[in-house]
């Protein structure tokens, strides 16, 4: 048994004519189909003439009894026309094997580039720790001034509170030496100054001091066997600052001064003394 091969194309040529070759067929046959139609209906008409003659023979009771139209005749339903079988859909071609795109290389780092970018950040770091030290550095003085406010406001407070405490001491010293005053007795008191009085005019150059013999007033402080505790002070002077320069080294060259033993309130009064004095006597 013999065997055929066909190409695609071959194949193709083949259903083609295949497909013409059967639709002249159709139309061969659709075209004598309407050819027998005609003649049918040829045949089957009936002619006027005959019509007419049947007319004629009818009685006048007939021919007055009106005669119903005959109905056409219904055409035939012409047949379904033949549908041409669809051609086959030719192939569509392979598809061009897409070339794979060569992946991109990663871009090599630019040294230059990376040498600047560590520079800036470098220098945004630099600034960073800066900022954070003045920052720093303003809390500190900060608190270093709180802490210099509260410590002057500390001296100012001990201050004042010393200042109290002496104002109160010297109260309580006043008290005292009134209290010693109201006690002591006079004529004591009148002695031991007079004593003081003879001692220290002894030793002053009155010839420094004016004429009119002015009074001064002295203040002196002892201590319990009778020498000057400090520098005497002048409260009210003579005018003459040679005079009172005077007066004042013979206070010194004085001491001690003799305090009474057996009166303890006068030598309390004796010890914190305010000395009227007369150079001239």
């Amino acid at each position: 048994m013999a065997t055929f091969s066909y190409s695609p194309s071959q194949l193709k040529v083949s259903i083609h004519r295949r497909a013409a070759v059967l639709s002249i067929l159709m139309h061969g046959l659709l075209l004598l189909a309407m050819v027998v139609m005609v003649d049918w209906k040829a045949v089957h008409v009936e002619p006027a003439v005959m019509q007419a003659t049947l007319w004629e023979n009818l009685t006048p009771e007939q021919a007055a009894t009106p005669v119903p139209p005959k109905p056409e005749p219904t055409p035939e339903p012409e047949p379904p026309k033949p549908v041409p079988e669809p051609a086959p859909k030719p192939e569509p071609p392979p598809e061009p094997v897409k070339e794979k795109a060569p992946e991109p290389q990663a871009q090599q780092p630019d040294p230059e580039a990376e040498i600047a970018l560590k520079k800036k950040e470098d220098e945004q770091k630099r600034k960073q720790d800066e900022q954070k030290k003045e920052e720093e550095k303003k809390k500190q003085e900060e608190k270093l001034k709180k802490l210099q406010e509260a410590l002057r406001q500390q001296e100012e407070e001990d201050k004042l509170k010393k200042l109290q405490e002496a104002i109160r001491q010297q109260e309580l010293q006043a008290q005292q030496a009134a209290a010693a005053a109201s006690t002591a007795d006079p004529s004591v008191l009148n002695y031991y100054i007079g004593l003081m009085s003879r001692k220290i005019r002894s030793n002053v150059n009155s010839g420094l001091c004016p004429a009119n013999n002015p009074q001064l007033t002295i203040e002196m402080k002892l201590t319990q066997s009778g020498d000057v505790s400090g520098q005497p002070k002048i409260i009210k002077g003579s005018g003459d600052s040679v005079c009172d320069d005077a007066v004042l080294r013979a206070i010194l060259f004085s001491k001690p001064f003799e305090l009474p033993s057996d009166d303890p309130a006068a030598k309390k009064q004796l010890m914190d003394l305010l000395l009227k004095f007369k150079p001239r006597g």
